[in-house]
């Protein structure tokens, strides 16, 4: 084998094992939560199955969440070094306003981050109209069960688990480790396209895949352009945001699902992006 083979080898191995670590870790803390909860049902009484099934919707939801606090904590010891090398003091705000080897910072004025929001929510909400409108929703039953349950949450819950916890868990992952990986053996915008591929792959049916891959992109260009791990966050959490409480109603949402209103949010998005483009390269 050449040094050249070597090269692409360890490059290859060093980006698939966070990924293959957070999806192992994550599917097996799934199995176990899930066993747990049966054997609650059957070992604590009338009065604890009656509250599990009446709260069945939150049950999972929580439990979701929870492996994928266990996913993340499993790659943790791998986005410290990467996001936090020994030497550096400076704890966790370091790793979440940039970390090790990232852009120079620069100061977001209150209405750069407000177009910055604005973009993340309109591209979602339009990416899932247009799928919506597509009929591509349809087309697969793995997607249809898993919103049936992701819809099940209460709001409030909800907001939390796609908002913040299932956000910083991801991010850590595809952002954190996956994507400066990429980097150091591909150019940037293959690393940005890859990127997303990847996160859109991740999510194991095609609706989410489609619907995956375009965020994926617009996440990770967001992270290159503003350097640090505060922007994916964010943009992925406002987009889970938007899209939740715009779906919530179904009923509303198949009435909003029309040509016009997915070429409308579509266009705010395009619009905000161009306008963040234009004042960072004037800044520049």
């Amino acid at each position: 084998m050449t040094g050249r083979d070597k090269s692409v080898l360890n490059g290859i191995t060093s980006v698939l094992l966070p990924f293959l670590a957070y999806y192992v870790a994550h599917d097996l803390a799934s199995v176990f939560l899930a066993f747990l909860t049966g054997w609650s049902l059957a070992g604590f009484g009338a009065g604890h199955r009656h509250f599990m099934e009446a709260h069945a919707g939150a049950v999972d939801g929580v439990r979701n969440g929870l492996a994928l606090c266990i996913g993340a904590w499993a790659v943790w010891p791998m986005a410290r070094k990467e996001l936090w090398p020994e030497g550096e003091r400076q704890g966790i705000c370091g790793i979440w306003l940039g970390g090790h080897g990232e852009r120079p910072k620069r100061k977001v004025k209150r209405l750069e981050c407000f177009l910055f929001l604005l973009c993340a929510v309109s591209l979602a909400v339009g990416m899932n109209i247009l799928l919506a409108f597509l009929g591509v929703t349809e087309m697969s039953k793995n997607y249809t069960d898993i919103s049936a349950r992701q819809y099940s949450v209460g709001f409030g819950l909800g907001l939390i688990l796609y908002g913040a916890v299932s956000p910083l868990a991801e991010e850590l992952v595809f952002r954190g480790l996956i994507y400066r990986r990429m980097k150091r053996c591909l150019k940037t915008r293959q690393a940005v396209l890859l990127c997303g591929l990847l996160f859109g792959a991740y999510h194991g049916n095609l609706v989410q895949g489609i619907y995956g891959c375009v965020l994926g992109v617009a996440i990770t260009a967001a992270y290159e352009w503003y350097g640090g791990m505060w922007a994916p966050v964010l943009f992925h959490g406002a987009a889970n945001v938007g899209v939740f409480a715009v779906s919530y109603d179904a009923e509303r949402f198949r009435k909003m699902a029309t040509p016009y209103a997915c070429a409308l949010w579509l266009a705010i998005a395009v619009g905000a992006a161009g306008v963040l483009l234009f004042w960072s390269r004037k800044k520049g």
